[in-house]
């Protein structure tokens, strides 16, 4: 009974509730600092790490010792005192905030201000709607490290840093993100060991604002909420740009987020949520540029149209596209044996190490990258209603149109999106009945079975469009079922790189398997395979570094490199057509249209005149024909040819009414 009455008195305690609950975050701070010390998660501490030690000491010492404070003395900190942690703690979380990529300082003077600006007007609103510093301090403490920490490890999974448009890609995310090592560098266990700390600070420097009346309270949670939404939107302005002297290019965006600092940065991509309309655009002008091309009519006779079937491969690549190393076998001998019948060349992506539907939106549709957001994922932005696809144009020809992907549909939204873009059947992770297995993914292999079936079911001819999904990142794990066999010579110890390379010798394998079948077939086909991006870091850096060459210093002609995969065209007839050796993945399905004779929309005409001038053209650099010189995509403009590219794109995705559709889709 005493102990019952002992409880309830406890509960009761407003203060010894609260000190229990500072003594629990302390307990946590404690907890972490002495796990990570004691090598528990095996945190190595190298050079110039020392630093982090230190602080992470510093920030568990200072917490137990301010929980045991409350404890002890059993009073309030002085209201002085108060007042300046609630008043610092903000200022606090925006260095911490930097200080997980980079140093804090290095950011312009009226630049930090703005930072705090937003942060110091977040944690004023929350702290006047509930009358307590230690909530406004606590959730803005939680809330801007919790980002930080997201788009820390973003960047170091695909190279770019957290957009707000990545919030809706969460949950594929999520369903990939267990094949990736979550790594616990000293830094990071200060930045956890301090927010801790931090969070620890509001809750027991708590001040109670007594704001008087009702209509008082109500007047002040309005005008600074006001302040915080107003300075928000301004963000989206370009006088902010030019007032605080911002960096604007957002197709650098990991420079975008150092100069400007991560909460600025964030709020800042907010306006290219929606995409302006270029310059000159108006729907005179678009039909102005279309006029000049005419659709092809679709052929009463359909008879002998050949089959196509696409595999788009998951980060199939040929690094030495990026630099020259030796493999201790070769990783793509039968697609290096492939002769006759054959156009192989390099293709030119806009990602690096993810956003594969990014990929599949240049090659299905004919647009570029190069004239959305850095960072936007179409599928997800900006696919809402039905859109001519190449996926129409079979359809309008009379072919069962199949998209495959052997992984979850509901990944960036592609069960919503592939109907939207005309195919007709669509197949899945859980339409895979007893597939081999390579790692944790569905093998190439299982997914040329699956074409090959879907072949043999169907009546008249086929395209068929598969995304696979055993190449996919990480490559840290051992698995049961996959021992690498190909390793690079000078990193023969790096499993990572091991386990890529081996990785393309197994997807080599599967198109040989794909080209044997199909070369036995009477009907006519054409096959395509092409890599919808290189790997990250993780694969490209240890390469790079064993050929003596920094990442860090790449120029604008070695980033056009590290975007390039392979692509491969075969017909198990006789072609005769003029190898383009480069081009970029927006002209790739115009250029398979003409191969398989088959007829043609005006924009793919169009978009095979604009190769000629510009044979490549992604979300980093395009390439002029006549002089081979690589440019930033920043400098589109400056050609006229690619700025009404643009004005078509803009009409196709953002302005229905007046969009040519007939432009877009064959002659009815």
């Amino acid at each position: 009974m005493k102990i019952v009455s002992f409880a309830k008195k406890t509960a009761k305690s407003k203060a010894l509730r609260i000190t229990l609950s500072v003594l629990g975050v302390s307990f946590v701070a404690l907890a972490t600092e002495i796990l990570f010390t004691i090598g528990l998660f095996q945190v190595g501490v190298s050079g110039g790490e020392e630093i982090y030690v230190a602080i992470l000491h510093l920030a568990a010492v200072l917490s137990v010792g301010l929980g045991l404070y409350r404890i002890v003395f059993r009073k309030k900190v002085n209201i002085v005192l108060r007042w300046i942690a609630a008043a610092l703690t903000p200022a606090a979380v925006f260095l911490l905030a930097e200080f997980i990529t980079h140093d804090p300082f290095r950011i312009t003077p009226r630049i930090i201000f703005l930072n705090l600006l937003i942060i110091y007007l977040t944690s004023i609103f929350l702290s006047v709607l509930t009358r307590r510093t230690a909530v406004g301090n606590a959730v803005v403490t939680v809330l801007v490290i919790t980002f930080g920490m997201i788009s820390f490890y973003t960047k170091s999974f695909r190279g770019a840093p957290l957009f707000p448009w990545d919030i809706a890609s969460a949950g594929t995310a999520a369903g990939v993100i267990s094949h990736y090592p979550i790594n616990f560098g000293m830094r990071v266990v200060c930045i956890i060991a301090t927010s801790l700390l931090l969070v620890e600070i509001a809750l027991c420097c708590n001040v109670k604002l007594n704001l008087g009346k009702w209509f008082i309270r109500l007047t002040a949670t309005v005008l600074s909420l006001a302040a915080f939404s107003g300075s928000v939107l301004y963000l989206q302005t370009d006088r902010a740009i030019d007032t605080f002297n911002l960096y604007p290019y957002l197709f650098t965006p990991n420079v975008l987020y150092d100069r400007n600092g991560f909460v600025v940065s964030f709020l800042m991509n907010l306006r290219y949520i929606t995409v302006e309309k270029p310059t000159g655009y108006s729907a005179k002008y678009v039909r102005t540029v279309t006029s000049g091309y005419e659709s092809d009519k679709v052929p009463e006779d359909k008879t002998d149209l050949p089959n196509v079937i696409v595999v788009m491969n998951e980060t199939l690549s040929d690094m030495t596209a990026v630099c020259d190393y030796e493999t201790t076998e070769e990783c793509f001998p039968f697609i290096s044996s492939l002769k006759e019948n054959t156009i192989k060349g390099d293709l030119h992506m806009s990602v690096v190490g993810g956003n594969t539907p990014n990929s599949e939106f240049e090659f299905l549709t004919g647009l570029s990258m190069a004239f959305l957001p850095q960072g936007s994922i179409p599928y997800q932005q900006f696919v809402k209603n039905v859109i001519p696809s190449l996926a129409t144009q079979f359809d309008d020809l009379g072919y069962r149109t199949v998209a495959m992907h052997p992984y979850y549909k509901k990944g960036w939204k592609r069960s919503e999106v592939y109907p939207l873009l005309g195919f007709e059947d669509m197949y899945f992770i859980e339409d895979f009945k007893n597939p081999r297995l390579i790692r944790g993914y569905i093998s190439d292999e299982s997914v040329v079975d699956k074409i090959i079936d879907i072949y043999e079911k169907t009546d008249g001819p086929l395209f068929s469009f598969a995304v696979t999904m055993q190449n996919h990142g990480g490559y840290w794990d051992k698995f049961a079922n996959f021992t690498p066999q190909v390793k690079v010579k000078g990193l023969e110890g790096n499993s990572v790189v091991s386990t890529y390379m081996s990785l393309m010798l197994e997807s080599d394998k599967a198109f040989e398997k794909l080209i044997d079948y199909f070369s036995k077939v009477d009907e006519p086909t054409v096959v395509v395979m092409f890599g919808d991006h290189q790997p990250g870091d993780a694969v490209a850096e240890p390469l790079l570094d064993l050929a003596g060459v920094e990442l860090a210093s790449y120029s604008m002609k070695s980033t056009e490199t590290r975007h390039i995969t392979p692509y491969i065209i075969w017909t198990n007839y006789d072609t005769e057509f003029k190898n383009p050796g480069k081009m970029s993945a927006n002209y790739l399905s115009a250029y398979v249209a003409e191969v398989a004779g088959l007829p043609r929309t005006a924009a793919q005409k169009y978009l095979l005149d604009l190769m000629k001038d510009f044979p490549t053209v992604n979300a980093k650099c395009f390439t002029e024909g006549e002089s081979g010189k690589v440019y930033p995509v920043s400098d589109y403009q400056k050609f006229s040819e690619l700025l009404d590219y643009s004005i078509l794109q803009y009409s196709f995705l953002f302005d229905r009414k007046n969009c040519p559709y007939g432009f877009w889709t064959l002659d009815k």
